[in-house]
């Protein structure tokens, strides 16, 4: 063997360390964004299945027993504007006295119902006696919005379908990637 050649054997191993430091970089990088994909698809399946679940289930059971025994209160409009916390739409804040204890949250439904009202109009609501941190106003309640077969509920199953459907991408990329052989061997011999 020639001084050349082991010179060129140690110049071919140090390129081969090169290329499989490459690829182990490009595998990491790979599983990475397989991992955030997994996590964004789970995130679109739970957060879906919550949000049909509540408009669904526990709205109307929440609306049913503030009509059979709710206590009729009065809240007031502490403001409406538009992003506040994070929500993007416009988001309306209230404030209600109850048992003694004063109270203010961001309503969670519809604010529609409070435009054109005044800062301090008096809300009609309808309060639990058993949890008198659950309060609805007294339309939400009659006309039981977001519960039920809502939009809501519909954006929900939409969630949860777009999760199952990256999914579903996830595995078809996952497929086995030779060429099949054109034509299939019809005789095992």
């Amino acid at each position: 063997m020639t001084r050349e050649s082991k010179w060129l054997g140690a110049r071919t191993m140090f390129n081969a360390q090169m290329d499989d430091t490459g690829r182990r970089h490009a595998l990491r990088r790979l599983r990475f964004y397989a991992a955030l994909a997994i996590l964004v698809c789970l995130f679109f399946v739970i957060y879906g299945a919550f949000v049909a679940w509540d408009s669904y289930h526990r709205l109307p059971h929440v609306y049913a027993a503030l009509r059979a025994r709710g206590v009729p209160a009065t809240a007031n409009l502490v403001r409406c504007a538009p992003g506040f916390g994070a929500y993007r739409g416009v988001r309306c804040r209230l404030s209600l006295r109850f048992d003694g204890r004063l109270r203010a949250w961001d309503y969670p439904e519809d604010s529609a119902q409070f435009k054109g009202l005044a800062v301090g109009a008096a809300i009609p609501v309808l309060v639990d006696p058993s949890n008198s941190s659950i309060v609805y106003t007294r339309r939400d309640v009659e006309h039981r919005t977001n519960a039920g077969t809502s939009v809501v509920f519909w954006y929900g199953v939409g969630l949860v379908v777009l999760g199952l459907a990256g999914f579903a991408g996830l595995l078809w990329l996952r497929r086995p990637t030779m060429p099949r052989p054109r034509w299939a061997n019809r005789w095992p011999g």
